[in-house]
């Protein structure tokens, strides 16, 4: 059982029929944004060391730490899971495959996109930016640009399902029906697009604070933890905390997909009456199926062979047409 939360609002639907496909221009003008806001970032970061910029994000969203963290957590799963499965099972082996992708390609175009949207933020600054209080102490505003991150962020997630074009973005990340830690990484690059505005929170602090590498690490880290195969609820602290599994449910392979969109706080669910949290008894006996129903997204679960590569690249390539 589950205590849900009112205010239902239809997200986006979108269902891939059979039939002649052509280009779903919505998602063609994104990427032509992606490219342009990436060749703003190289642009500018030229003047700096392209490779130092993309070494620094990629340590602090694919480093040491991050990637410990994560092989902790699924080892985690294999003893303490929510729904046992093969540790080489087909979602893992995908998964995987996006983690790579994730570290290799995805962070150093998070990079650029970020570098080329500071140079619109620039413009705004003066507006954008808090004025300096030198008697307040400064974690007091890392603690603010952690909060108004996590706010952007599901107020973009809210976007991702509501918005056509974004949500068949967003749903290579619902396709997963073996979720687990890894599937944090399982994303379409394009969706990076719509989380940028994420930064606005670490400019408006800058003058007062500037926001530790290890903070945006730990973040990241917490970020990542909902998605993992256990039965966790936190207890009290999950009506604050995103937990396992509060996310699962966000993550159903039937009913609505707009609920429990935070990332890290719970609290944003809760004030706008999106919050369903899972009662602890019904944690612990009911697992709840995740991916998306009709599988409108191709999957390695489909078939007798999981043809990893190629399901990769379809559901890379998917969003780009439509019927």
């Amino acid at each position: 059982m589950v205590e849900r939360g009112r205010g239902a609002v239809k997200p986006a639907t979108w269902q891939a029929r059979p039939g002649r496909r052509r280009i779903y221009l919505p998602v063609i003008a994104i990427t032509g944004l992606a490219a342009w806001l990436s060749w703003r970032g190289w642009d500018a970061l030229g003047r700096w060391g392209i490779t130092r910029s993309v070494d620094a994000g990629r340590f602090e969203l694919a480093g040491p730490a991050v990637l410990g963290f994560v092989l902790a957590v699924f080892v985690i799963e294999q003893i303490r899971p929510a729904q046992r499965r093969p540790v080489l099972a087909r979602g893992h082996l995908l998964d995987f495959c996006y983690l790579v992708f994730y570290a290799l390609l995805v962070v150093p175009l998070i990079v650029l996109l970020g570098a080329g949207f500071a140079g619109l933020l620039a413009r705004l600054e003066p507006w954008l930016v808090l004025p300096r209080v030198p008697w307040i102490p400064g974690w007091c505003f890392v603690a603010l640009a952690v909060l108004g991150i996590d706010a952007v962020d599901w107020l973009v997630h809210l976007a991702n399902h509501r918005i056509t074009a974004f949500w068949r973005l967003h749903a290579v990340h619902h396709s997963q029906e073996e979720l687990s830690i890894l599937t944090t990484y399982r994303a379409h690059p394009l969706v990076h697009v719509s989380f940028l505005i994420s930064a606005v929170p670490i400019l408006a602090v800058e003058s007062n604070a500037a926001t530790p590498a290890v903070v945006l690490t730990a973040y990241a880290c917490l970020g990542a933890l909902p998605h993992a195969n256990v039965r966790w609820t936190y207890g009290r602290v999950g009506r604050i905390l995103v937990s396992p599994a509060y996310h699962r449910i966000h993550h159903s392979a039937t009913g609505r997909l707009d609920i429990n969109l935070g990332t890290v706080f719970a609290v944003w669910d809760a004030l706008s009456r999106r919050a369903v949290f899972p009662a602890r008894a019904a944690a612990n006996r009911i697992v709840i199926e995740t991916g998306l129903g009709g599988r409108p997204v191709p999957v390695e679960q489909s078939g007798p062979r999981p043809h990893l590569g190629r399901t990769m690249l379809s559901q890379m390539a998917e969003p780009f047409t439509s019927t």
